[in-house]
């Protein structure tokens, strides 16, 4: 089936965005998880990845953008971490690369539209009319942006990770 695109609802984005992200950080903060809140939409989070060849592991950056959110998931993209965008081919080098994972998959570039993290914990997902089981559409009761970073995880983790994209 295709799920819906999520209706955009800055307001009641930015308030969940803001409770969630209190739930989740607890007793921490922002900074001991190295996260940066950009503003009251956007949320930065480093992801590391172990090298393929053993050595030092790779690191990317996530966006986080929070404007569909909490009925649909938020928008999800890794970006070049000093422009803080991505343009393709150039950046393609900053989304990692997976093979096996039939959860998730990363495009630097789908179908000639741009990046897209293929997992049905992100809003580009649904903004290409990806084909989903219904059990897996984003469902705000049971799921929250940590659902999404799992996710991703999931896919930068062994035995799926593969080094980083290129065009």
């Amino acid at each position: 089936m295709i799920a819906p695109v999520p209706t955009q609802d800055i307001h009641a984005g930015r308030e969940a965005f803001q409770r969630d992200l209190q739930r989740v950080l607890r007793d921490t903060t922002l900074a001991e998880r190295s996260w940066v809140k950009a503003d009251d939409l956007t949320l930065y989070v480093p992801l590391a990845a172990e090298s393929v060849d053993g050595g030092r592991p790779d690191f990317y950056l996530l966006r986080l953008v929070f404007d569909h959110y909490p009925g649909g998931p938020p928008s999800a993209q890794f970006v070049n971490p000093i422009t803080l965008a991505y343009s393709f081919p150039q950046d393609a080098c900053w989304v990692p690369k997976a093979e096996g994972p039939n959860h998730i998959a990363f495009h630097p570039n789908y179908n000639g539209g741009g990046q897209l993290i293929c997992s049905s914990t992100t809003l580009e997902f649904y903004k290409v009319n990806h084909d989903v089981a219904p059990e897996n559409i984003w469902n705000p009761e049971r799921m929250n942006f940590m659902t999404t970073l799992a996710a991703i995880r999931s896919g930068m983790s062994a035995p799926y990770y593969r080094g980083r994209g290129h065009p």
